[in-house]
């Protein structure tokens, strides 16, 4: 009996380990597990920050049934989220169809810049291949604004004491979610299914495996 109620207990603490990883980004999770208890102290460190957002959301979910809207949007996030683990970026919110990621924290990754534009162009090619899909079936394509920005951050437990949120705040953060709005204005000429703006604090950072285009100056 008593070994029964233990693998009672260990299942029990297996199941609530997996629902936390689905609440809280798995390399939080895995740090939160190695250090044996306790939450990081909030620090200030560089960063770059990721938003997405679809263009005309709005419409495109206009008259459609609650149960379509939640699976269309689950698996966009699902697509999105994937690119961004893939560079083990970490998926802070999601924001209505909007997702916000960054790079570099909770584990220091000096190549942060460049792991956040690997993911936007794998986004990218993603949306634009679902894209040829969805367009054969009848369905409208998605449009989506990626914003990319690097600077210094305050990173750590923000919330109440009965609910608080791991994530960044900072101006950086603001700087990252305007210029995806920029791309409202800068990214729609072109026919592109997605627009990447990225600033030029993240461009300075990338190798020469890459090859941006200017986008000249604007006023955020």
């Amino acid at each position: 009996r008593e070994l029964n109620d233990q693998a009672q207990s260990f299942n029990t603490m297996l199941r609530g380990l997996r629902w936390f990883k689905i609440y809280v980004p798995k390399n939080l999770v895995r740090r939160l597990v190695g250090r044996g208890g306790g939450m990081p102290e909030s620090v200030e460190c560089e960063v770059t920050v990721m938003f997405t957002d679809i263009a005309g959301f709005t419409s495109i979910s206009e008259g459609s049934p609650a149960a379509d809207v939640a699976g269309f949007l689950n698996e966009h996030f699902a697509l999105v989220a994937a690119c961004i683990e893939d560079e083990e970026g970490t998926v802070d919110k999601f924001i209505g169809d909007a997702v916000m990621a960054f790079w570099g924290a909770p584990d220091a990754q000096p190549d942060h810049a460049e792991r956040a534009a690997r993911a936007a162009a794998e986004i990218a090619r993603a949306v634009t291949d679902g894209n040829k899909a969805r367009v054969a079936s009848g369905k409208p394509p998605v449009h989506l604004r990626i914003g990319l920005h690097s600077g210094p951050v305050t990173v750590g437990n923000i919330g109440a004491p009965g609910r608080i949120n791991y994530t960044i705040i900072g101006d950086t953060v603001n700087i990252g979610q305007r210029l995806e709005q920029l791309g409202k204005e800068a990214g729609t000429k072109d026919g592109r299914d997605v627009t990447v703006l990225a600033s030029a604090a993240t461009v300075a950072k990338l190798g020469p495996g890459f090859a941006p285009e200017a986008a000249g100056r604007h006023r955020l």
